[in-house]
């Protein structure tokens, strides 16, 4: 399974900050970070193909509750 994180070129995102996002994901490989796998320009959106996570994102996360530093290390860690 993978997840698509859809980027919408035509919000004020630059081509210029879609790139970067590209190849910081795929630059930064680490057991605790999501993998990039691939990314695909459809029309005016930008399709990033990620590691699926099941569980939700960390955003869903800290907009739920609050959590220490230690403790989104360790959400993060998991």
């Amino acid at each position: 399974q993978v997840a698509i994180k859809i980027m919408s070129l035509e919000e004020g995102m630059s081509e210029e900050l879609a790139a970067n996002e590209i190849l910081a994901m795929r630059d930064n490989r680490s057991p605790n970070i999501v993998t990039y796998l691939d990314s695909y320009l459809v029309g005016a959106e930008l399709w990033l193909a990620m590691e699926f996570m099941d569980g939700g994102t960390l955003f869903d996360v800290l907009g739920a509750v609050y959590l220490e530093e230690g403790q989104i290390g360790a959400v993060c860690r998991e």
